[in-house]
């Protein structure tokens, strides 16, 4: 399939000159994510997959899921586009094109004749129905500010007119994820709140049954748009929150794909004869404050704590082979400029002098932080107790873990009741940065605020210039390495592995990591 788009470098950065996703009168065959490892021979039918991930999802509501828990809800849903990690460019998925010459007027196209799972048209109505839904605050969807920025109109049943209220030539995004999963409008308005337990799609799959932190098991979807598709009988995804538990069950063939951001684990696996699909992603997984904690977000505090912070230690102790971090972007990021600011250098004499002024200011003895973190992957409790230790180096800092799992710490940080986390920011594109450090992001859970940057963050969607829009990225890398919102202690890669016989995935980059389209997937029995 040919898509027009103009590419961009392995970096993983936006497009900018052209900004056009089209079928260029070819099949849907092609269409793809970026291919993945097991390649060549001719595709078998049947069989079932089971992949295995680290945590479980809330909910299969796409108005949610669309921004988090992508590897259990694109089964269902599929997405509207798609971004091929491999040629670098946006090319069709469950829509055929998005189009714009100004970055403000878009024009989205569906692919003719596809129908949900339970027989509802997917067409004009239906995603504007899904948007809609989106849009009202009673969804509590993630993405809703996605939506606040933009209004849409049906222009028939495939053609949807969109409008930006501002140039954003990185609205292409949003249709890989946040809002471009679309449900059965029908569903929808049949199962109410309990959609997202019961999820209706058009994607290749439809959920069979759901075992809360445990597994979910799909079905081949029998009305698929994509004739012949997939070639599965059957996809299974596992809950294994720890590493090792996963790789073991790799090893031992009970899972085909194993997810995984370690990289002496894909080392051990790759030498092993396994393969391993990699995704070098933006941010990382780290310390988040917030910003609007009465004790949080004073400056002197945080900037004390950034001065404690080790990611030597972190990476020595439990990451064996990473390098430590020093800013927020890879060393060899396009958009990294280490004149424009890096995280605070470790300095414990440094750290306790400004913990010490910020007492004489506030006129307190001592301080209690409570720090939110995971509970149940051992991985991260390490990390979490190396943290406690480093921060109490600080003396008259008390640091208190406070950990849980996975679902109840989201829900924390998206209420705002908390002081520090656990957190993070991944993704294969750097845009995705904007919805986490904007003031008005749609996930800035830190509360961050900085005018820099968000100034910087305006330059990289309204402007059509690439020079300019690499200047603005690596001001805001800059200004986020100095204010440290996320203190991260790895440059971290998305793996996926898998045994020879597994091929056909189609990697995607997710907001946990790697994730794969699974369409195409075959076993080589």
């Amino acid at each position: 399939m040919k898509v027009t788009r103009r590419k961009v470098s392995k970096a993983l950065i936006p497009s900018l000159a052209l900004v056009m996703v089209a079928a260029a009168g070819c099949s849907a065959g092609g269409a793809g994510g970026g291919g993945g490892g097991g390649e060549g021979g001719t595709p078998k039918s049947g069989g079932t997959l089971t992949m295995a991930v680290n945590l479980e999802g809330q909910t299969m509501d796409p108005a949610w899921c669309g921004t988090f828990g992508f590897d259990r809800c694109a089964p269902v849903f599929g997405t509207l586009l798609r971004y091929d990690t491999e040629k670098d460019e946006f090319v069709p998925g469950m829509a055929e094109s998005f189009e714009s010459s100004d970055g403000k007027s878009w024009t989205l196209k569906l692919r003719p004749g596809m129908t949900f799972s339970d027989g509802t048209p997917f067409d004009a109505e239906a995603v504007v129905a899904n948007w809609d839904r989106i849009k009202d605050p009673k969804t509590l969807s993630p993405a809703a500010r996605k939506v606040e920025e933009i209004t849409w109109k049906v222009e028939d049943a495939t053609t949807v007119a969109v409008t930006s209220e501002s140039a954003n030539f990185q609205l292409p995004w949003s249709l890989t994820g946040p809002i471009g999963m679309i449900g059965s409008p029908t569903a929808i308005k049949a199962s109410g709140k309990d959609f997202g337990n019961k999820p209706i799609g058009a994607g290749p799959f439809v959920l069979d049954k759901w075992t809360r932190n445990s597994q979910a098991e799909f079905v081949r979807n029998e009305k698929y748009y994509e004739e012949g598709l997939p070639h599965l009988d059957k996809f299974v995804l596992k809950v294994i929150a720890q590493d090792d538990q996963r790789l073991n069950a790799l090893r031992a063939g009970e899972i085909d794909i194993d997810w995984s951001l370690l990289t002496k684990d894909a080392k051990a696996v790759e030498a092993e004869g396994f393969n391993v699909l990699r995704l070098p992603l933006v941010g990382g997984t780290g310390l988040i404050f917030n910003f609007e904690d009465p004790v949080a977000k004073d400056p002197l505090l945080r900037e004390a704590m950034l001065k404690a912070f080790d990611s030597a230690q972190i990476n020595n102790a439990v990451y064996p082979g990473d390098k430590p971090v020093d800013a927020l972007l890879f060393p060899d990021s396009p958009y990294r400029d280490d004149s424009k600011g890096t995280f605070p250098k470790k300095d414990l004499p440094g750290a306790q002098k400004l913990f010490d002024d910020y007492l004489a200011k506030t006129g307190k003895t001592s301080v209690t932080l409570k720090f939110s973190t995971y509970a149940g992957i051992p991985a991260l409790e390490q990390v979490a107790q190396i943290l406690q230790s480093q921060m109490e180096k600080i003396k008259g800092l008390n640091f208190e873990i406070d950990a849980m799992d996975g679902g109840t710490l989201q829900g924390k940080v998206l209420s705002g009741k908390w002081q520090i986390a656990m957190g993070a920011t991944l993704s294969q594109q750097a845009d995705a940065l904007y919805e986490v450090f904007h003031s008005e992001g749609t996930i800035n859970t830190t509360r961050y605020s900085n005018p820099k940057v968000d100034a910087a963050f305006e330059t990289t969607r309204t402007s059509n210039d690439e020079a300019e829009v690499t200047e603005a990225y690596k001001v805001l890398a800059g200004e986020l390495s100095k204010d440290g919102p996320l203190r991260n202690w790895r440059y971290q890669v998305g793996h996926l592995f898998t045994p020879k016989k597994v091929k056909g995935l189609i990697l995607a980059g997710t907001a946990s990591g790697a994730g794969t389209y699974l369409e195409r997937a075959w076993i080589d029995k």
